[in-house]
């Protein structure tokens, strides 16, 4: 795609400047400069355009939005149901390469890994006497490193694979061919084993929102569980479970407390401003439609409700992750559908009385997603007594018994229900299911093309039977302007 692989620099990036206190938001800042890759000079301007690349995060793009209807609302606990058709096609697996929110997810993605490259090209050559007996211009490229393998994770489990682009004038190559996922894999462990090496346990200046070595030793685990390769997913998260740095939140609901951010169980966060709809998170009436109002999005599915009332889960987990009852907010009025008494079940976990000035923090990794991720491991490699163990440790914080699971499979099924409950609604779960169907588990087109509505009729979903849908095409858009962009299988 030209715009993304004719780049000869990052043209006039807004910067934030860092604030010197601790534990600060050091994106929340009004920009100071204007940057252009290739004349950086200084130590302030390496800051300088290393927040720029992690302001990007914050911005209404794939981690506020696509990433979320790419994971969640392609699954089995989320109806769509929008006003977007985008999204709907999503849903229905009637999309195509020309979908808009597969396009504008390729496009920020690879916005990100640009402004991680333009870090990565231009911090080595600089010589500034500030970092003279210190690790920071390390820690630079080191926070620059995960940002690229964040990603490009992104984008390998997505896409499959993806031109692998490591520099801003990518060596006059600026229509590249696609990599192989062994190839994507393999240069996002690279990069993520560079950034565990040299970052701190706390983030640089004790500043949230920054990479640290639990951060990148946690995405080592996640590349490793899909890759297949459970026995060095399971080494990476027990260092992340091990170090002593990450704890769980004793009460589920204060996790997601619009005052409660980056928490024990934290291990990466992306900081957003003011003003900000992390994942467009609302949930609206379906059925009064005598005033105006916006259409219904983002409605917990019945197989989530049901799968919440079978593992009897009704407690502070459930209800701060699933809302009957809003009748206040400005844009949530009572309405009747699962049953008479009840409104729409719509998602809790990102509740903000900002409403769309929300300032939420969209958090990427956290501390029960690597426990669960062990135990799926230690399911995998045989290490059943173990498996239970973490498994047990998230249910008594949900309050629930402890598992009866005994055997591999029963309890390989048991771990993903739990992080289904658990998960849910943090773009875990169409990872979840892509794994456990290559591990047996569950067949996820017999899952998906069997889900019904809250009366029992069928949704009508058409997975197809190949299982080509579990990553999306290549948007058209940019094989045009790359002729060396093959397409995915199937589409």
């Amino acid at each position: 795609m030209k715009i993304l692989f004719n780049i000869k620099s990052i043209a006039f990036v807004m910067i934030f400047a860092l604030l010197a206190s601790c534990k600060s938001d050091f994106l929340d800042l009004k920009p100071v400069s204007s940057l252009v890759s290739g004349t950086l000079t200084t130590a302030q301007d390496a800051e300088n355009e290393l927040t720029g690349a992690y302001s990007r995060l914050a911005t209404n793009g794939y981690y506020q939005y696509s990433r979320y209807y790419l994971t969640e609302g392609i699954n089995d606990n989320h109806y769509v149901n929008g006003d977007n058709p985008q999204e709907w096609l999503l849903e229905n697996f009637k999309f195509d390469a020309s979908n808009g929110v597969i396009q504008g997810s390729y496009t920020d993605l690879f916005s990100h890994i640009s402004a991680a490259n333009a870090v990565l090209s231009d911090v080595p050559a600089i010589v500034d006497s500030k970092w003279n007996g210190t690790t920071r211009k390390e820690q630079i490229l080191a926070e620059a490193s995960f940002l690229r393998a964040l990603n490009y994770y992104e984008l390998v489990t997505q896409f499959g694979g993806v031109p692998v682009i490591l520099s801003v004038s990518q060596g006059g190559n600026y229509y590249p061919a696609r990599n192989t996922e062994q190839e994507v894999y393999a240069q996002i462990i690279k990069d993520l084993v560079y950034a565990e090496s040299n970052l701190g346990v706390k983030p640089y200046n004790n500043q949230y929102g920054r990479a640290t070595k639990g951060a990148a030793q946690a995405l080592l685990a996640k590349t490793y569980a899909q890759m297949g390769d459970y026995a060095n997913c399971l080494v990476y998260a027990n260092k992340v479970i091990n170090s002593n740095t990450y704890s769980l939140v004793a009460d589920f609901g204060k996790l997601w407390s619009n005052k409660n951010k980056n928490t024990t169980e934290s291990i990466f966060e992306i900081q957003v401003p003011g003003g900000g709809t992390p994942y467009n998170f609302w949930g609206f009436d379906i059925f009064v439609d005598s005033e105006f109002k916006f259409p219904k999005r983002n409605i917990a599915s019945k197989a989530l409700i049901d799968a919440f009332a079978t593992a009897g889960d009704n407690g502070a987990r459930y209800k701060a992750t699933i809302n009957f009852s809003v009748t206040t907010a400005s844009f949530n009025m009572p309405a009747n559908a699962w049953d008479a008494s009840k409104a729409i079940p719509f998602m809790f976990k990102y509740p903000d009385p900002n409403g769309f000035a929300s300032d939420d923090n969209i958090v990427i990794m956290r501390l029960a997603d690597i426990m669960l991720l062990a135990a799926e491991a230690n399911v995998q490699l045989g290490n059943l007594d173990a498996a239970i163990n973490l498994l047990n440790q998230i249910k008594k914080r949900a309050g629930l018994p402890n598992t009866t699971a005994k055997s591999k499979s029963d309890l390989a099924l048991a771990v993903l229900n739990e992080r289904r409950l658990e998960l849910v609604f943090e773009c875990t779960r169409w990872n979840d299911l892509k794994r456990a169907d290559k591990n047996g588990v569950v067949n996820v087109v017999d899952i998906m093309n069997s889900q019904k509505d809250s009366f029992g009729k069928s949704l009508g979903y058409t997975m197809a039977a190949d299982k080509h849908q579990f990553i999306f095409p290549i948007p058209e858009q940019d094989r045009q302007l790359n002729k060396n962009l093959t397409q995915n299988t199937g589409y």
